[in-house]
């Protein structure tokens, strides 16, 4: 039987020391923040595995200073490649916030950045509610944990039509600016990039600890199979520019997770877990 919420959130923190005390208060937070949208029957497919492994990924350097924490970085902190100023461990744009997903949790559309940076500090709980309708949405669109899903984290439309995540899958998913300036980033430093959703998915060498290591550790077989099921079957897509999201009608096969992409995943058993559940993998056939 799967483990309940509260069981995953122990064994999430009892392995997550190293994160110290601000990882501690942003997974704890994330747990409450889940747990009580569940309890009104909301984000039926975000896990607290989802949340944990893209807060790893956005914002670990932030968790020691209780400063930035919960507050807001800029494109020089962040290496952004459009400039955005960024809110959080889950390092939600402020555009995000103030337009598409802060309304319904108080913000107000007269604020200022100042007034909206204030409000989302006070507020970590909001954060995490904001980061659960965001993946939520996600899932709903292109399926529970599936590339297009996932990347959609990380400008999805940029990646479909080929401007970035082109180069080897764990290189850095950020270009490095020239004199750390992001205006002076070039087409071809963008496409040469790492693919944002498979770092998610397994980790890289500076955060070994992706979405498939905490699936395993909380003993959820069953949500690794149908998450490397769904990678397997994921389709090529075509980015529709008037609907603002992907048309997947090409072909399957591109996203298919094999055994030589766990090189980062921490483990021994969990790596061999991963790889049992893959031998049974195969992308289905057909439309």
């Amino acid at each position: 039987m799967p483990l309940d919420l509260q069981a995953r959130f122990e064994r999430m923190l009892n392995a997550s020391r190293d994160t110290g005390d601000g990882g501690r208060e942003i997974l704890e937070t994330a747990y409450h923040t889940l747990a009580a949208g569940k309890a009104m029957l909301r984000w039926p497919d975000v896990g607290l595995e989802d949340l944990w492994a893209h807060a790893l990924k956005e914002g670990r350097t932030m968790f020691d200073d209780p400063a930035v924490r919960w507050g807001k970085t800029g494109p020089k902190e962040t290496a952004d490649m459009l400039g955005q100023t960024t809110i959080g461990p889950w390092q939600m744009t402020l555009r995000n916030v103030q337009k598409e997903y802060g309304p319904q949790f108080g913000v107000k559309s007269e604020w200022t950045a100042g007034q909206v940076f204030e409000f989302c500090q006070k507020h970590p709980q909001i954060q995490a509610g904001m980061i659960c309708d965001y993946i939520q949405i996600s899932y709903s669109t292109y399926g529970t944990r599936s590339p297009y899903a996932i990347q959609r984290y990380f400008w999805l439309a940029a990646f479909v039509r080929g401007e970035i995540g082109q180069g080897a899958w764990d290189s850095s998913v950020l270009p490095k600016p020239p004199d750390g300036d992001w205006t002076k980033l070039t087409a071809a430093m963008k496409r040469d990039t790492g693919f944002y959703a498979k770092q998610i998915l397994l980790g890289t060498d500076y955060n070994r600890r992706g979405l498939l290591y905490w699936l395993w550790l909380n003993d959820d077989l069953d949500a690794i199979k149908a998450t490397l099921q769904t990678w397997a079957d994921q389709r090529d897509g075509s980015w529709d520019e008037a609907e603002a999201q992907a048309n997947l009608i090409g072909p399957r096969g591109r996203y298919h997770i094999s055994a030589d992409d766990l090189q980062y995943v921490p483990e021994e058993e969990c790596r061999k877990a991963i790889a049992s559940a893959l031998e049974r993998i195969k992308p289905r056939e057909g439309n």
